[in-house]
């Protein structure tokens, strides 16, 4: 360490005895910093979208745990339990708008809700910013064999895709909180 002080010590004396040495070690001052602040941001962004850390907050656990419930109804016990959606970033997947600036209005809800937690008071029953959209949903089953072929979808597909009448309508089970209560959980076969 000692030997690495000295070495910028002598590099920054000679560097500062010229224009152009200056103006290299400027940059270093300027891109080091904002280097090192990037990667961390890219880092904090990755690890924020892991259902880990989703979970990592005690009022989320029950939201959590709803992902092995045994009930076919239960929107995120099918998707994850199916392996529909990737089980590293389940939450992120089905809360993350999809459309232009979705991911980084997904941050900032998300940033609001570690608010909450740390500085504010936290409701008994978490809530979403605002109505959950279909567009997540149709973002993967628009195109879906399953959804193009179910006759309930077909005479309202239109009113799906304008928004005028929410998938939560009729798949109204996002988590299944009542199945965590009960413990009734699902346990996979072992091979």
């Amino acid at each position: 360490m000692a030997t690495l002080v000295a070495l910028i010590a002598f590099a920054a004396g000679m560097l500062t005895a010229s224009r152009m040495g200056r103006l290299v070690l400027l940059g270093g001052l300027v891109l080091l910093p904002l280097t090192v602040t990037s990667a961390g941001v890219a880092v904090g962004v990755r690890q924020s979208s892991q259902t880990e850390f989703c979970m990592g907050c005690h009022e989320m656990s029950p939201y959590g745990k709803s992902l092995f419930v045994d009930n076919p109804s239960s929107l995120a016990a099918v998707h994850y339990q199916k392996r529909l959606i990737s089980r590293d970033s389940t939450c992120y997947s089905c809360h993350t708008d999809y459309a232009l600036f979705g991911d980084a209005k997904a941050k900032l809800n998300g940033l609001r809700h570690v608010w909450v937690h740390y500085f504010g008071t936290i409701p008994q029953q978490p809530r979403l910013y605002q109505p959950y959209p279909n567009y997540n949903c149709l973002h993967c089953h628009s195109d879906a064999r399953g959804y193009l072929e179910a006759e309930p979808h077909r005479e309202i597909r239109a009113e799906l895709r304008s928004g005028t009448r929410s998938c939560l309508s009729c798949h109204e089970i996002a988590h299944d909180l009542e199945g965590v209560k009960a413990r009734n959980f699902w346990v996979p076969e072992q091979p």
